[in-house]
C-alpha cells in the first residue's frame, strides 16, 4: 500500500511539472488570507469552487500535527496524537471559464492512550461504539484522493467533485482493536449567474462502510467489549465476548447558495443533510443491532466588501439532531435472531449560533467572533441526561509581511474562551459499575468545564526562479478549568509552483 501511495504522489507530480513557475505573493496571499475563509461554506458546491480564485496553484509538502492532553478531555478520543503525512495540492485554471482541482495525500501516524472506544470514526459513530475499559495507543492511517471539475456555460456554472477516504487503524497489543473504513462522496452543482449573484444549489451523496474488531492472543484472558448504546449504556446481552462488527450507511445533503459575483453584497448559504449508519454484529451469523440517524442544517447570512479596506459580517447557525434505534432481538433457535421490534432509546441535539465580524486591508485582517453552543444528550430508559451549555468568543488576526524581495512571512495568532452557561446531569449512579460511574464523571467534568486556548504561527515562502519554498511552524496551549492542559505543534515544508 505504501508503495502504491508513493507512486500516485510521483504521478501527480510529473503530471504537473510542466507548469512550474514559482507563484507570485498575490497568488500566495489570496490562498493564505483570513478573508478567504468567508467564502469557503460556498466553495462545497463544486460550481462555485471553480470561482473560488483567480490564478492557479499546486503544493508538494510534508507535514507534522502533535497533540499531547495532560488528561484525555474526551476518553475515546485520547490523549493526543502524532500525525505526519505527505500531501499533494492543486487548483488549475484552465481558461478564464474552466477549473480543475485534486488532492493526494498519505498519513501515517498514532494516536495515543485511547479509552472507552475501540472503533475508528468516533465522531461520526459515537455513541454506537465498541469498547472496552482498558483501551491503549493505536496505529493510524490514511489515503485521501479528492478531484474535481468545474466549468461556466454563459450564464450557466457546472461542477462535479469526487472525494475517496481510505483508514487503518489498528493496535498490535491486546485488546488488539482494528477499524477499515472505506468512504466515497460525490457531488454535483449548478448554478446561474444573475442580477448580480450567482445562484448555486449542488446535491450530495456518500457511501460509508467499517469493519470494526478486536482479538485478544495473550493466554491470561480477556477483557469485555462493551456494544456502547449512549450515555454509558450498552447493549448488554450482546456485549462481553462479540467483538466482530460491521457498519454501513451514508445519506445525503443538498446546499443552496447565493453570492455576489463581484467582492461587494449580502450573500447566504444553507446546508441541509442526513445520514444513516447501521451496525450489526458478524460472527458466525449477522445479527442487525443499532441505528444511528443524522439530520443537519447550516445556515450562514452575512454582507461583505473589499473594494478599499476589506468589511464583514455573517452570522452563522449549526444545527444536529441525532437518534439511536436497538433492534430488541429474540432468542435464537439456531443462528437466526427474530427481530421483534425497534426503540429509540437515545436522542441528541447540538446547537451551535454565532456572529463574526471581519476588518482588514488585504496586508492584515482581524477577527472577531461571539457565540453560544449546547450540547443536549438523554437517553430514556433508565433515565440519563447530560445537558451542557457554553458562551464563547474569539479573536483571530493576520499580517502579511515582506521582510526581502523573495520572501512573504504570512503571521497569525489566535486567543478563544469558551466560558460554560449551564450544565445538567442525571444518572443512575447507584445502579451502574464503578467503571461505568468513573467514565460518566469524567465526561461531565470535561463537558461543562472552561476552556482557554491560544495559538501562533508563522509561514515563510521564498520564491526560487521556476518554484518556491516554504515552510510553517506553529504551536497552540489550552487551559481547561478541570485543572488539565493541551498542547499543539504544527510544522510544514514543501515547495509551490
Amino acid at each position: 500500500m505504501n508503495r502504491r501511495h508513493t507512486t500516485t504522489l510521483l504521478l501527480w507530480l510529473l503530471l504537473a511539472i510542466h507548469l512550474y513557475a514559482a507563484p507570485a505573493d498575490s497568488t500566495l496571499m489570496e490562498r493564505g488570507s483570513l478573508w478567504k475563509t468567508i467564502g469557503q461554506t460556498a466553495w462545497q458546491n463544486p460550481a462555485l469552487h471553480g470561482k473560488a480564485f483567480k490564478s492557479s496553484l499546486t503544493q508538494l509538502y510534508v507535514v507534522a500535527d502533535w497533540q499531547k492532553q495532560s488528561e484525555a478531555f474526551v476518553q475515546e478520543k485520547g490523549k493526543g496524537f502524532l500525525l505526519p503525512a505527505a500531501h499533494a495540492d492543486t487548483y488549475l485554471r484552465l481558461s478564464e471559464h474552466a477549473t480543475v482541482w485534486g488532492h493526494a495525500s498519505y498519513l501515517n501516524g498514532k494516536h495515543y492512550d485511547i479509552c472507552w472506544n475501540s472503533t475508528s470514526d468516533y465522531d461520526l459513530l459515537q455513541p454506537h461504539i465498541l469498547a472496552d475499559s482498558v483501551g491503549g495507543d493505536t496505529d493510524f492511517e490514511r489515503y485521501v484522493f479528492e478531484g474535481g471539475y468545474a466549468t461556466q456555460l454563459k450564464q450557466w456554472l457546472l461542477g462535479a467533485e469526487m472525494l475517496f477516504r481510505a483508514d487503518h487503524e489498528y493496535r498490535d497489543i491486546d485488546p488488539r482493536m482494528r477499524g477499515i473504513v472505506n468512504e466515497l462522496t460525490i457531488r454535483l452543482g449548478a448554478g446561474r449567474e444573475a442580477m448580480g449573484y450567482h445562484w448555486a444549489a449542488a446535491l450530495e451523496g456518500n457511501v460509508y462502510k467499517q469493519s470494526n474488531s478486536v482479538d485478544f492472543y495473550r493466554e491470561l484472558g480477556v477483557s469485555p467489549e462493551y456494544q456502547m448504546t449512549g450515555l454509558g449504556t450498552e447493549y448488554a446481552r450482546f456485549s462481553g465476548d462479540k467483538r466482530r462488527l460491521h457498519y454501513e450507511g451514508g445519506g445525503a445533503r443538498l446546499l443552496l447558495d447565493a453570492v455576489p459575483v463581484g467582492e461587494r453584497g449580502l450573500y447566504a448559504h444553507l446546508d441541509l443533510n442526513e445520514h444513516r449508519y447501521h451496525r450489526q454484529i458478524i460472527e458466525n451469523y449477522t445479527l442487525p443491532l443499532t441505528d444511528l440517524y443524522s439530520q443537519g442544517l447550516n445556515a450562514v447570512v452575512g454582507w461583505k466588501k473589499a473594494t478599499g479596506s476589506q468589511m464583514a459580517v455573517y452570522a452563522t447557525l449549526d444545527y444536529e439532531k441525532r437518534s439511536g434505534d436497538e433492534r430488541i432481538i429474540g432468542t435464537s433457535a439456531s443462528t437466526a435472531f427474530p427481530e421483534l421490534g425497534v426503540l429509540t432509546m437515545y436522542r441528541n441535539k447540538r446547537l451551535n449560533t454565532s456572529l463574526t465580524a471581519l476588518y482588514g486591508n488585504g496586508r492584515w485582517q482581524a477577527v472577531g467572533c461571539a457565540g453560544y453552543r449546547n450540547d443536549n444528550q438523554e437517553y430514556v430508559y433508565p433515565e440519563r441526561k447530560l445537558n451542557v451549555s457554553h458562551l464563547y468568543g474569539r479573536l483571530e488576526g493576520q499580517l502579511f509581511w515582506k521582510p526581502a524581495d523573495r520572501l512573504l512571512l504570512t503571521c497569525g495568532a489566535e486567543a478563544s474562551y469558551f466560558a460554560g452557561a449551564g450544565d445538567e446531569l442525571v444518572m443512575p449512579f447507584a445502579n451502574m459499575s464503578a467503571a461505568s460511574a468513573a467514565k460518566m464523571s469524567h465526561q461531565y467534568e470535561y463537558a461543562k468545564a472552561n476552556y482557554t486556548s491560544l495559538s501562533a504561527q508563522v509561514r515563510g515562502d521564498y520564491q526560487l526562479k521556476s518554484i518556491g519554498l516554504f515552510a510553517e511552524l506553529g504551536g497552540g496551549y489550552t487551559a481547561c478549568s478541570v485543572g488539565e492542559h493541551q498542547t499543539d505543534a504544527h510544522l510544514v515544508f514543501g515547495i509551490t509552483f
